[in-house]
C-alpha cells in the first residue's frame, strides 16, 4: 500500500458536508464535493479568492474579516485562522463547492432572469 499518495492523506480527513443539502447527496455527489474541497485554510482561502475574481475586500467583507488579513492568509500567515473563522470559511467554500448549492445557485439565476425579462417586457411602450 502506497502511503505517500495524496489520496490516501485526502480520504484520512473528514470529508465535508453541507449543512442543508447533507441529507440528500448521493454517494458520487458527496465523493464530487470531497474532491473539489481544497484541503487546508491556505488553500481553501486561495479557491475562495480565485472564485471571486481576486477581489479580497468582496472575500473580506463575506468571511467577516480585513482584505489584509485575507492577503496573510493566502500567503500562509504564521498565525492560523481562529474558529470563527475557519467556520465562515469552511461554510463558503463549500457553497462553491457543494453540488445541490451550485444546481440551487443556478435556478435561482435562471428564475430571477426570467423575472427581470418580464419586468422589461412589462415597461416597453405599447403602439
Amino acid at each position: 500500500m502506497n502511503i505517500s499518495s495524496p489520496g490516501i492523506a485526502r480520504n484520512s480527513r473528514k470529508a465535508p458536508r453541507c449543512e442543508r443539502h447533507d441529507a440528500f447527496l448521493h454517494p458520487e455527489e458527496q465523493a464530487e464535493s470531497a474532491a473539489r474541497f481544497p484541503a487546508g485554510h491556505q488553500a481553501q482561502m486561495a479557491f475562495l479568492l480565485a472564485a471571486y475574481t481576486r477581489n479580497a475586500c468582496v472575500v473580506a467583507a463575506l468571511l467577516g474579516t480585513r482584505a489584509r488579513t485575507v492577503h496573510r492568509h493566502c500567503r500562509g500567515w504564521s498565525l492560523p485562522p481562529g474558529p470563527r473563522l475557519r467556520r465562515a470559511l469552511r461554510r463558503r467554500v463549500l457553497d462553491l463547492v457543494c453540488p445541490r448549492c451550485l444546481f440551487d445557485r443556478a435556478v435561482e439565476e435562471a428564475r430571477q432572469a426570467r423575472r427581470d425579462a418580464r419586468r422589461a417586457a412589462r415597461r416597453l411602450p405599447r403602439e
